[in-house]
């Protein structure tokens, strides 16, 4: 069984079957946990991989030996990127905290014309995405982007584009899905019209999640609760 506690781990720290952790995460393992020679923990790369491994040293550095490899540790089979519109700050990290347990691979904020935020703080929502892997054991931790407009957005053309709409006709249930999604969530204000035109232009599939109106951390969550049910 892999253990519950939970470390990053640099790949290029990773030497054959040994590991060594940075100072901030052998500090947490060290003084906080109070962690001793001999307990066993979970690392997680970052990148992909996870590993259950015994310390043997605390040391000035946390460093041990690796007993075993997992490729894709808490991955799924799909990618999911989620592209959500910049919202005030506690809702958007909760949504990032949330959004990283709920398995999404990149996350490509939005700066939208009724965008309450225009700007965001990259290494502080980074640190949040790091944080919430590491306690649901994800190896492969989001990749966080920085915030484009609209237009920016659809000029990606890889994979399927969705989007929650109120009014739209169809539930997200319905929708013929594959692999490699991006989910657009608009702002608290919605979308413009502008914007709305700019989707349908661009053949984004537009998906209701009923008759509730939800706030826009909620519609993303609620959407990737639904997709992770189908494609499963």
């Amino acid at each position: 069984m892999i253990p519950d506690k939970a470390f990053y781990v640099n790949p290029q720290s990773v030497i054959g079957n040994k590991f060594y952790l940075d100072k901030d995460e052998s500090n947490h393992a060290s003084r906080i946990l109070r962690l001793k020679e001999k307990d066993e923990i979970c690392l997680l790369d970052g990148v992909g991989v996870g590993y259950h491994a015994v310390i043997n040293s605390i040391d000035n550095k946390v460093s041990g030996t690796i007993i075993k490899t997992y490729q894709g540790l808490g991955e799924n089979d799909y990618t999911i990127t989620l592209a959500p519109a910049l919202i005030k700050r506690d809702r958007f990290e909760l949504l990032l905290e949330k959004a990283t347990e709920l398995g999404v691979t990149d996350i490509q904020p939005l700066s939208l014309e009724r965008s309450v935020k225009k700007t965001l703080n990259l290494e502080r929502c980074q640190k949040i995405i790091t944080s919430s892997a590491k306690q649901c054991r994800r190896s492969q931790f989001p990749i966080l982007y920085k915030p484009l407009n609209m237009k920016s957005l659809l000029k990606k053309t890889n994979g399927l584009f969705i989007s929650a709409v109120m009014g739209a006709k169809e539930p997200l249930s319905t929708l013929e899905l594959f692999n490699n999604i991006t989910i657009i969530i608009g702002p608290e204000g919605d979308f413009t019209k502008n914007e709305i035109e700019q989707m349908k232009n661009a053949n984004v599939l537009f998906y209701h999640l009923g008759e509730r109106r939800l706030r826009a951390e909620t519609a993303a969550l609620n959407s990737l609760s639904i997709l992770n049910e189908l494609l499963i």
